[in-house]
């Protein structure tokens, strides 16, 4: 039987409780340490950004565990999926293979702000650390705020004609919101009682 308490310790309890909302085969066997757990992309908005995303070929900046990468896969879409964290990674092609996906799949080690130039795709999905559980404690989260900053490659990405979808969390600065072009439109996930985060989406859509 799956353990009730989290194995990454108490502060990541409540993301260990929901973890058949990250992905609903939780229990055949997904991967994850304790960054994946609070980092991940739950399954159901995944698939909502997958759809929503314009493009076929698109590349996941910060792959991550694989939560956001299954998903487009499970959309239709060809996906590069890229993290600096190979055993991240490692974990990310074992999840798409209990999906069944990672055919459809590219996973590279790499840094993607050095990777960028050399890969070929037509839209970007794009969501960097947010620093940890503890991002909400900021008043306002900036462009800087993190690691790395995203957006020269967002620009870069939006310059080219690339469709892009930013993950960005619910305690965001509106002002830093400029920095991007005045059509992006930016939605909101959530639960039943908040906003869990917003995704900016250029060209927009509806």
């Amino acid at each position: 039987m799956t353990s009730l308490r989290s194995p990454f310790g108490e502060r990541t309890q409540k993301y260990w409780d929901r973890r058949h909302e990250l992905f609903s085969k939780w229990d055949e066997g997904v991967e994850t340490d304790e960054v994946g757990l609070f980092s991940v992309k739950p399954e159901r908005f995944a698939l909502e950004i997958g759809a929503l995303l314009n493009g076929h070929a698109v590349l996941d900046a910060f792959c991550g565990i694989g939560g956001s990468a299954i998903a487009f896969a499970r959309c239709g879409k060809r996906v590069i999926a890229v993290d600096v964290d190979r055993e991240r990674l490692s974990m990310a092609k074992r999840n798409a293979e209990i999906y069944g996906v990672s055919e459809r799949i590219e996973f590279i080690h790499a840094d993607v702000m050095e990777a960028y130039p050399k890969l070929s795709f037509d839209a970007l999905n794009i969501d960097p650390p947010w620093g940890g559980p503890d991002y909400f404690k900021k008043a306002r989260f900036g462009w800087r705020d993190f690691s790395p900053n995203p957006l020269p490659l967002i620009r870069r990405a939006m310059n080219s004609g690339i469709a892009v979808a930013v993950g960005l969390p619910a305690n965001f600065s509106e002002g830093e919101l400029r920095e991007l072009p005045p059509e992006t439109v930016v939605r909101e996930s959530r639960d039943a009682t908040r906003v869990l985060f917003r995704t900016a989406y250029y060209p927009p859509v509806d």
